[in-house]
C-alpha cells in the first residue's frame, strides 16, 4: 500500500501505460481519478478499479480546467498527477504536413503545460504533491518523428523549469522517458522497424506497460520525496546507445 490514501489523477488512463498505472495505483491504495478522451474505454477502465472517470481533452484549456475542478470536488485535493496522454503523426520532416506538426505539439507539449498548470494550482493552494509528465527516449532524436521528438524535448524543458519554480511549495516535478513499450501506439510500427528497435536495445526486448507504471509509482510515492526535475528513462538501456551487434 505504497500510495495509501493518496489522491491521484491519471490522464491517458483508458489504454496501455495509463491503464496499467491506474490498476497498479489502485492496488497500492490510491484514491483515483481517471481521465481520457475516449469515454467508453475510460469508463470501463475506471469502473474496474473503482476510480472516478472524467473525460478530458488535454489540448483544450477549458476541458482541463473543468476536469481538475471535478477531481478536486470529488477528492478534496490532489497528491499526485501522472500525465500520459499524447499522440503521434509520424513522417519524415519533408513529407510532414504542417497540421501534423501542430497537432502533435498541441497535444503533447501544450497539453502537458495545461495539465501541469492545473496540477500546480491545485497543489499550491491545498497541499504539496508530485507531478509526473511523460517525455520519451525519442526526445534524443529519431527518424521520422521530428514533431514527436520536438514535443517530448519540450516536455523535458518544461519538467526542469517547473521543478525549479515549484520546489518552494514542496511540489516535485519529474518526467518518465519510456522506450519501445508494447502499446496501441507501437503496435502500428512496421515489423522491420520493431525488430531494429529490439536489436538496438541492450536488454533485447520490448518493454511492458506495467514496467513504466512501476516507475510512475516510485515518483508519486514518498520513496522519491527528495527527487525533482529528473527524467527517468524506462527504455531497456536504449538511451545509453545501441546494443552491440
Amino acid at each position: 500500500m505504497r500510495l495509501a490514501g493518496k489522491r491521484v489523477l491519471i490522464t491517458g488512463a483508458a489504454h496501455g501505460i495509463g491503464r496499467a498505472t491506474l490498476e497498479l495505483f489502485a492496488k497500492e491504495g490510491a484514491r483515483l481519478v481517471a481521465c481520457d478522451l475516449e469515454e467508453g474505454p475510460l469508463r470501463e477502465a475506471a469502473e474496474g478499479v473503482g476510480a472516478l472517470a472524467i473525460p478530458m481533452d488535454v489540448a483544450d484549456p477549458r476541458s482541463v480546467e473543468e476536469g481538475f475542478g471535478k477531481a478536486l470536488e470529488a477528492l478534496g485535493g490532489l497528491d499526485g498527477v501522472v500525465h500520459y496522454a499524447g499522440i503521434t503523426r509520424d513522417n519524415f520532416h519533408w513529407k510532414m504536413p504542417l497540421e501534423d506538426w501542430e497537432a502533435v505539439l498541441r497535444v503533447n507539449l501544450t497539453g502537458s503545460f495545461l495539465v501541469a498548470r492545473a496540477a500546480s494550482a491545485a497543489m499550491r493552494e491545498r497541499n504539496p504533491g508530485s507531478i509526473v509528465l511523460t517525455a520519451s527516449r525519442v526526445y534524443l532524436g529519431n527518424l521520422g518523428q521530428a514533431n514527436y521528438a520536438a514535443s517530448k524535448a519540450g516536455v523535458v524543458g518544461l519538467t526542469r523549469t517547473l521543478a525549479l519554480e515549484l520546489g518552494r511549495y514542496g511540489i516535485r516535478v519529474n518526467a518518465l522517458a519510456p522506450g519501445f513499450i508494447e502499446t496501441r501506439m507501437t503496435a502500428k510500427v512496421p515489423e522491420k522497424v520493431r525488430e531494429k528497435a529490439i536489436q538496438a536495445t541492450p536488454l533485447g526486448r520490448v518493454g511492458e506497460p506495467i514496467e513504466v507504471a512501476y516507475a510512475a509509482l516510485f515518483l508519486v510515492s514518498d520513496e522519491s520525496r527528495f527527487i525533482t526535475g529528473q527524467v527517468l528513462f524506462v527504455d531497456g538501456g536504449r538511451s545509453i546507445g545501441a546494443a552491440p551487434a
